[in-house]
């Protein structure tokens, strides 16, 4: 290669990026200033190739700003927008806890109910058999049931077979899925162990009691209530092509890691004899909600408005303000950080200390509550300030670059960038 065609090829790879940056990115919202949210986006953007993805800004009251970048379904070239729905993973959680709360405000509950009580079989760390196990410990993730390899074997069948296999099956040492791995030798509620299968207890436990389908219950006790389109079924998308494809990135190729539909409505084939309290892991409590980056942020208004300033709400303030407590706090080793990242939970809310190099997601905030998720490619978090009353919500359905965490936040560097930019536009904000 000459030295000509070198520079010439330089040339053709800026102009790649500045086309990038003018078509990756559809902003909705007010910016002014020199450091506005969308030149920061548009940095983060072509920094960590990202695919595509969402970004919402609010308060206690409101929706702020939104912003929109980049592709949904690469194939069939469709822009992500307002209305991109995905599979938002581990945020789930937050959203199965807020459902599990309400039964709990009810009074048809206790978050120190026996587990074993509620589904009628014994669910029991083999080593502290006089120890219940509680919903309160499933929430906060210090049940000591784990996600061992069982689990994922128990998962697969859930999704796959025809006939869904019944909990008891991974949790009674009579089951064919339990394992010696499937409770940890720690006490039940001295240790915290981050564990999808907790929350597919839960929303079993939600259909026991209510004997109700899980995504039923929450479409019509969560979803219908603040009018959004979000489900844990992907069936109910009314708008197929409005849920974004997930991606990873190999050896230069963008490739399809789920809800590839092609604009075909999914078939859920083993939902047909469903029979609630059996299993609620088909419906994906744990990390299958399909929602826009904006409808998580209409929840998490409805969690943290004045009760008196809204008419729809999911929970009365002293329910929220128990599931917001702290229920885990880190200290002499109680527990998996995850380098970090997991050093204070509450009742399905991750409690962010703001601790340099650790769980620190906006530099000026001392508290946030919310979730954070990874599956298939995507990354998502969804955090909220009380003090400052300011959160957010973003998503995206690929990250080209490789993910890597700094000596800053136990978040990948990707999601620091955007919360550098997130406090950045407040920062502008409040200067106007």
């Amino acid at each position: 290669m000459t030295k000509e065609d070198a520079w010439l090829n330089i040339a053709i790879m800026k102009l790649k990026l500045i086309l990038l940056w003018i078509c990756a990115l559809n902003f909705i919202g007010p910016i002014k200033g020199q450091n506005n949210l969308r030149d920061l986006l548009q940095q983060v953007s072509v920094k960590h190739d990202l695919m595509g993805g969402s970004l919402v800004i609010f308060n206690d009251e409101k929706i702020l700003a939104e912003g929109y970048y980049g592709r949904s379904d690469y194939r069939r070239r469709i822009a992500t927008n307002s209305r991109t729905i995905y599979r938002v993973a581990s945020i789930s959680k937050m959203i199965t806890a807020i459902a599990m709360m309400q039964l709990i405000e009810k009074n048809v509950c206790s978050l120190d109910k026996d587990v074993s009580q509620i589904l009628g079989y014994s669910v029991q760390n083999p080593s502290y058999p006089h120890n219940p196990i509680t919903v309160r410990m499933l929430l906060s993730h210090t049940s000591g049931i784990t996600d061992s390899k069982s689990y994922s074997q128990f998962i697969s069948s859930t999704t796959n077979e025809k006939s869904i296999p019944n909990l008891y099956e991974i949790l009674n040492k009579e089951g064919i899925y339990y394992s010696d791995l499937t409770y940890s030798p720690d006490k039940p509620g001295t240790y915290f162990q981050y564990s999808n299968i907790n929350y597919v207890i839960v929303a079993t436990i939600i259909e026991k009691i209510t004997r109700e389908r899980f995504d039923h219950y929450c479409k019509k006790n969560i979803f219908n209530i603040l009018d959004l389109k979000a489900s844990f079924n992907p069936q109910a998308i009314k708008n197929v092509n409005n849920v974004a494809v997930l991606y990873r990135k190999k050896d230069g190729q963008w490739l399809p890691q789920t809800d590839n539909f092609k604009g075909k409505r999914p078939n859920l084939q083993n939902l047909s004899g469903y029979i609630a309290g059996i299993n609620a892991g088909r419906l994906g409590p744990q990390g299958s909600l399909r929602s826009s980056a904006k409808d998580i942020a209409k929840i998490m208004i409805s969690l943290n408005k004045n009760p008196q300033k809204q008419s729809k709400v999911l929970l009365r303030k002293s329910t929220v303000d128990t599931m917001y407590s702290s229920q885990w706090i880190e200290q002499d080793s109680n527990g998996n950080n995850y380098n970090g990242l997991f050093r204070n939970w509450g009742l399905g809310i991750h409690r962010l200390t703001g601790k340099p190099n650790a769980d620190i997601a906006l530099p000026n905030s001392r508290l946030m509550l919310g979730h954070c998720g990874e599956a298939y490619g995507l990354i998502s978090a969804a955090y909220y300030d009380p003090e400052r009353k300011l959160g957010f919500v973003f998503i995206t359905n690929g990250v080209g670059q490789s993910l890597m965490q700094s000596n800053k936040s136990a978040f990948y560097t990707v999601e620091k960038d955007v919360f550098d930019a997130v406090e950045n536009y407040f920062a502008s904000s409040l200067r106007k």
